[in-house]
Parts: C-alpha cells; structure tokens; sequence
C-alpha cells in the first residue's frame, strides 16, 4: 500500500454542516494504484456515484489529497457499513478506503484480508469549514432539508398548556410536520411520544454527545427514516445532560428551525434566555 495513504487529507462538503456518526470514505481513482488518465477517474468515479444512488446510500463528496504532492483523488463519504464500502473499494480495484466513527479516522486496506490501522481525529485530517462541523448526527440525510419545527416547553406547565401540545403534536403527524426538540422536560416526552408512534419526522437534540444506542421506544422511526439525531457536542463532550449543555441544546435547536412552538414558558426557566419572542 502507498504510504501515502497514512498522510491523507481530506475536502468536503458536509451535509448541510453536520459530519455522520459513522461513514466511509471511497474513491474510484487509479484502480491497483496505478495512474491513469483523468477522464478516466472521472468516468470511474461517475459510476461509483450512480451505484451508491441505486443502492440508495446517503453520500457526499470527499476529495482526499496529499499535502505534499499537487495529486488529489475525488470521491465520496457514504454512511453504510463498513462491510459494504469495503466490498465497493474492492469492486473498483482500490488499494484503501477510510472509515470515519465518532470522529477518528481508520484506514482500512482492501484486498482478501481486511485490515484496519487507526490514524487521526478527523478535525486533524480535514480541512476547515468540515474540520469543525456545526454537529454530529446520525440518521437520514433528508430530514435535514425539512423545514424543522422547534418544540420546546418548561418542565411546569399547566393543564390547558399541556392538552394544547397534545393536539399540536397530533397535527404534526396528520401533515406530515418535522419537529426538532430536545424531548428533555415531560411534556416533551409526552409529545415525542405521540410523533414517534403517529408518524412525525423528528429530529432529536440531546443535551450530551450522540447516545451510542436508540431507545427501544424510537427504533420504529428510525427504521423508518423517521428520525434523525443531531448533538452540537464532539464525541466525548457531555456524556450526561448539564444545566449548561441543556441552555446550550436548547439555544441549538432555535437556530436550526425554520419555525418554533413553544406552549409555556414558566417563570424562571432557562427558556426566558433564549433570544426568542413568545410564539408569533
């Protein structure tokens, strides 16, 4: 395997600002390491693209380069399972492909036996803006183009308040609504509840890292592409929820909807420091 491969570098365009829990990096370029002209490469790596579409991966553009030679490669981080970025590494005759989880990088060599040999963080190996993203996240790419609904309500909240969310939540799942919380404070529960079980899409913002696990109670949705969840903490950071990681949750989800519902506000809560109004 060329050594260089243990230097790579790495330039892309983050889905929308976020960098996946787990994915791979693969490229069709230069088939057993041996140079070839580029409209060659690039009809390669058109084909790999036209094979992740029909196998319906969710993938974005990756060039990986060497920081001490102008030689680059195209190619794409695909959110799949390791097994099956290797198979396509082989498929398309490469000498390596990247394995990217929670923010360490691996590098996996192809051929009969694979082998796995950690690297760096990814933040080393990246470029800035994807050096640094907005979040991490795990789920389906196409929630994050939703026009997102914040819901977020106080943990006291009166009776008519809590009702009121009730058939709010319900009206989300009738129009097919997209809804990003925190799901932290009990009527928050309540309504992750009814979304999850009356077919909402939601996109869940802890107040710590990405959980290593999905709730027995959410696994549905996101089976179904339901659900997706976001952390703005890095692996690592915030292995339990904080008052401090919730402000800082709380102040996240306001600024990734397009819109906001927020049925009680108590006096006192940490709610009141969020630059918002009351509802519009």
């Amino acid at each position: 395997m060329n050594p260089a491969y243990r230097h790579a570098r790495f330039r892309a365009e983050l889905p929308h600002g976020g960098l996946p829990e787990s994915f791979c990096i693969v490229t069709a370029y230069n088939p057993e390491g041996r140079t070839i002209p580029d409209k060659e490469n690039e009809e390669r790596t058109r084909k790999l693209g036209q094979q992740l579409v029909k196998l319906g991966y969710d993938h974005f553009p990756v060039t990986g380069y060497d920081a001490q030679s102008p030689h680059e490669e195209a190619g794409f981080g695909i959110v799949c399972e390791l097994e099956a970025a290797y198979s396509m590494g082989n498929a398309f005759l490469q000498e390596a492909i990247f394995h990217i989880h929670r923010g360490q990088v691996s590098l996996i060599a192809c051929g009969k036996t694979m082998t796995q040999e950690p690297l760096q963080d990814w933040a080393a190996m990246a470029e800035p803006p994807s050096q640094h993203p907005h979040f991490h996240f795990r789920g389906p790419f196409k929630l994050l183009k939703n026009p997102a609904t914040a819901f977020l309500c106080s943990t006291q909240c009166p009776g008519d308040k809590i009702l009121e969310a009730y058939d709010w939540a319900r009206r989300q799942c009738d129009t097919g609504g997209t809804v990003i919380s925190g799901f932290h404070t009990p009527v928050e529960k309540d309504v992750l509840a009814i979304l999850a079980r009356r077919g909402a899409n939601i996109i869940w913002v802890p107040a710590r890292a990405l959980p290593k696990h999905i709730p027995m109670d959410l696994q549905p949705a996101f089976d179904e592409g339901r659900l997706a969840i976001l952390s703005p903490f890095s692996p690592g950071q915030h292995s339990r929820p904080t008052r401090a990681s919730c402000a800082a949750r709380n102040l996240f989800v306001v600024g990734q909807a397009h819109s906001r519902y927020i049925p009680h506000i108590a006096a006192g809560s940490s709610l009141r420091d969020l630059p918002i109004d009351n509802n519009p």
